[in-house]
């Protein structure tokens, strides 16, 4: 009888489920693409919501200047992790959205929480890297310069790891 409930402990373990929440794990802002995952490991069977992950996907599209957003269709899921003999011990699922819309006529981005707030476009010119003849004659602070940079750095057309990765650099991280 005890080997019984002891086996029905670990049945009812296996199967327990367990709420995950999305993130976003990558995307391109010059193709409109944006991935968002969830994590669970073998003991979960896992409860997602897919209305937070296309909050978040139509988020960063409208951060990107995008009207919208919409799966691909489809999951990936990978393993993460595996365990002494080789079977996978943790997983991680991903979608992928594509963004839609026309760049630059979106005038309110959705935050995750799925609000509006009011955003001014950016005017539209080509980067340029001279330096400014009438800021010349004074030296600009640090953080002018950042500003500046960043500035710059949103007018163009690169990837979201690129954009972070050149942030980081613009602001000494």
């Amino acid at each position: 009888m005890r080997a019984v409930l002891i086996a029905g402990l670990f049945v009812s373990l296996a199967a327990c489920s367990t709420h995950k929440d999305f993130y976003a794990t990558g995307g391109s802002r010059a193709d409109g693409v944006i991935d968002v995952a969830y994590d669970f490991n073998s003991l979960e069977t896992p409860v997602v919501d897919n209305n937070q992950a296309y909050t978040i996907a139509k988020s960063k599209c409208a951060l990107w200047g995008y009207a919208d957003a919409e799966p691909f269709g489809g999951k990936t899921q990978t393993c993460q992790a595996r365990r002494g003999f080789g079977e996978c011990s943790a997983w991680q699922v991903s979608i992928k959205y594509q963004c839609l819309g026309n760049l630059g006529q979106v005038s309110q981005p959705v935050n995750y929480l799925g609000y509006s707030t009011p955003v001014a476009p950016a005017p539209v010119r080509a980067p340029s890297y001279a330096p400014n003849p009438a800021a010349a004659a004074q030296p600009m602070s640090k953080e002018d310069f950042q500003r500046e940079q960043v500035q710059k750095l949103m007018q163009e057309n690169v990837s979201y790891e690129e954009y972070q990765r050149r942030y980081r650099m613009i602001m000494g991280q």
